[in-house]
């Protein structure tokens, strides 16, 4: 509590003024009641006390006008904070004394923080994958993040007077920095080693690596890594079903205390969908948790990839380069060919890239051309420029000569198709020279550019590499050749061809994805994790295409065992969104309904929640890590029956001490409430005191 240590008044004008403001009040008083012969009846004390009230008023009232202040100081005495953070992550019970966490150890810390109160300000937190104030200890989060509860403490104790920090964790941590080193504070840290050292019987799936996308008919590789401990002389079987059905079946004799098992699996993709695949490694008697025994994945089984076609007059390193970018996504297959083979039927591809456009160029690219099937063109040394000009690509290039030049990229950042990371922005800025067609670029209106020709250090309002759109079809040209040099140089540059995969890709996406024109659409992300929030948004359009959202929209959720999760839809400003909270691990289809007038629209689609079992991989407690924390602190690392005597160390180290401060207060003494009343109360009293006596 703040202690009242001295009070001053100041005044904007020499203090000694006051002497006038008395003098002042005592005239007004003397001039008023002097020769008022309607008192003379009345006693001569009540006279001096009506008369003493107005010399008061007036007194004030002058006073006030010299600005007053009042200057307060007090001493505030501000106790040493004691921060107790708690894990509340699975692996505290992942143990045989998880029966003693759950009641004897919760009393006990209960305990320790009555005793800490009693001297210091206790602040209690549990920490896991978040930190919270107060946290409710039930051991239920999944994953720890010790170097997350460091910057919290940091940011909201900053500049107070913390005198330590207790963690008490058994040093399992699985998201974000190594706590030893992300530590930087300037209060002992004292930490208290929970859990088991030693190593349980366990069996643990530790890995599995698969692909998220498969196609019909295709062989899909299934990578396993697991972990057997202390379980010498014992047998395990790994299963793996889908749907139902065991697709494989293998036994593994353990023959030593700790033992890896890695399997490297292909499995046949004989059903379109989303496939759930359930690996399970059998349990064994004695095993100290059995939850780390079971995976499930869930692998998309498509139909079959999108076809690009390639068309050029001869072999270039820039085709084999688009080649490898484009199908480094599974989503694509690329089919190269040259001119003079192709038979001109385009239906089975969503995308034609068209490399060089040569004087002889076959007579059925111009009917290619002019078909719905959207395009890349890309221009270069071979292309003759006069051809180009025909195909009505919305790029014109006049003057040529056929010369050619040397330009660098450089991108537009206000570019609206889709959106290139700032990494692969600044790698394309630097990416060497192109070799393009000189001349004047002329634009149709609907036109986009992506990249412009930038000269030594001028960046022209030329193209290099422009997007046109309409609704028909979508149209891109690079008017440069030597783009397997961008390749080359990304590797050279970063160890990989990141940035040039992400250009091509998005480049690709956008040209062979059909535009939705649907009215009802649900957007969501394929995949949550356990701990996270499921959101899905929609969208409705009107007959004019514009956004509304005056209909309810309900959907319904179905998950395996065919539970179903009904739900409506929040209408936010424009559009809908929906927040079902945080759903049960597994696969779930999902059927969205609205009615816009008369018609019905129904919108279907499919999510996954996966577990996180990152608690579970790992059982063994890590007390050095909390040794290393507490030593590196000036600390000390304790167990959980030290507590009584931790506290005893607290309060008798002499570094943390409470801390006395001084803190001034300034305010104008017209701003006192109690002033006001003061002068009403004078002025009331006076004026009753004259009304009663016949004053008025």
């Amino acid at each position: 509590m703040p202690v009242l240590n001295s009070i001053q008044i100041i005044t904007e004008l020499p203090l000694w003024f006051s002497v006038f403001c008395v003098f002042i009040g005592l005239t007004y008083s003397y001039i008023l009641y002097r020769k008022e012969e309607r008192f003379n009846e009345l006693s001569i004390w009540k006279v001096r006390l009506m008369a003493l009230m107005r010399c008061l008023l007036v007194t004030v009232l002058s006073f006030l006008l010299l600005s007053p202040f009042i200057k307060t100081l007090f001493n505030k005495v501000e106790k040493p904070v004691i921060i107790i953070a708690q894990d509340n992550s699975t692996s505290i019970l992942l143990n045989k004394d998880s029966a003693y966490y759950k009641e004897q150890y919760v009393y006990d810390l209960q305990q320790f923080q009555e005793n800490l109160e009693q001297d210091f300000e206790v602040k209690r937190y549990t920490f896991g994958d978040e930190v919270r104030e107060l946290g409710k200890l039930n051991y239920t989060e999944k994953l720890t993040n010790i170097s997350h509860l460091f910057d919290e403490v940091n940011n909201k104790f900053y500049n107070r007077n913390v005198g330590a920090l207790i963690i008490a964790s058994d040093g399992i941590f699985n998201q974000g920095a190594n706590p030893t080193y992300s530590s930087s504070a300037n209060f002992p840290i004292y930490s208290i080693a929970l859990g088991d050292t030693t190593i349980p019987k366990d069996i643990v799936l530790k890995d599995i690596q698969y692909n998220k996308i498969t196609f019909l008919g295709n062989q899909f590789p299934i990578e396993i890594y697991a972990e057997a401990k202390q379980l010498n002389g014992e047998k395990t079987r790994l299963t793996i079903v889908n749907n139902g059905k065991q697709v494989l079946v293998k036994d593994y004799n353990l023959t030593k205390d700790e033992i890896s098992i890695t399997e490297n699996i292909l499995l046949d993709a004989k059903e379109v969908g989303v496939q759930h695949y359930r690996i399970a490694l059998s349990t064994v008697k004695g095993e100290i948790s059995t939850i780390n025994n079971v995976r499930d994945i869930y692998i998309e089984v498509l139909d079959g990839r999108q076809r690009i076609l390639i068309l050029g007059n001869a072999p270039h390193p820039d085709i084999k380069a688009l080649k490898l970018s484009i199908e480094s996504n599974e989503n694509y297959e690329v089919t190269t060919q040259y001119f003079n083979e192709f038979d001109g039927n385009t239906t089975p591809y969503s995308l034609l890239i068209i490399y060089q456009i040569p004087n002889d160029i076959p007579n059925y690219v111009n009917t290619i051309n002019e078909k719905s099937i959207s395009t890349l063109y890309i221009l270069g040394g071979q292309t003759a420029v006069q051809k180009l000009n025909t195909f009505n690509t919305g790029l014109s290039i006049t003057n040529s000569k056929n010369k050619f030049d040397f330009v660098l990229p450089e991108v537009i950042t206000s570019f609206p198709l889709f959106t290139l990371s700032e990494e692969t922005q600044k790698a394309i800025n630097s990416f060497p020279p192109l070799l393009i067609p000189f001349g004047k670029y002329q634009l149709s209106n609907n036109s986009y550019s992506l990249l412009n020709q930038k000269i030594g250090n001028v960046i022209t309002e030329y193209p290099l590499m422009v997007f046109f759109q309409n609704q028909a079809k979508k149209i891109a040209v690079l008017s440069g050749e030597g783009i397997w040099k961008w390749r080359m140089y990304n590797y050279m540059k970063n160890s990989n061809h990141n940035a040039f995969d992400e250009l091509i890709n998005k480049t690709v996406q956008f040209l062979s994805v059909k535009e939705d024109k649907s009215k009802f659409r649900v957007i969501t992300q394929a995949i949550f994790w356990e701990n996270e929030e499921v959101i899905l948004n929609a969208e409705l359009y009107n007959d004019s295409y514009e956004l509304i959202n005056e209909p309810e929209i309900k959907i319904s959720l179905v998950d395996e065992d065919k539970k179903e999760y009904d739900f409506v839809f929040n209408k936010t400003t424009k559009a809908y969104l929906l927040n079902t909270g945080m759903l049960p691990v597994g696969f779930y289809r999902y059927t969205a309904k609205v009615k816009l007038g008369t018609k019905e629209y129904v919108e279907q689609g499919k999510f996954q929640i996966n577990p996180i079992l990152l608690e579970a991989n790992n059982t063994i407690a890590n007390h050095q890590l909390m040794q290393n924390i507490a030593t590196k602190h000036d600390g000390e690392m304790i167990y959980p029956s030290e507590l009584k005597r931790l506290a005893e160390e607290i309060k008798k180290n002499k570094n943390i001490t409470p801390i006395i401060y001084e803190e001034n207060d300034l305010k104008e003494l017209i701003n006192l409430k109690w002033i006001f009343f003061l002068l009403l109360f004078l002025l009331s009293l006076e004026w009753f005191l004259r009304k009663r006596n016949g004053a008025y």
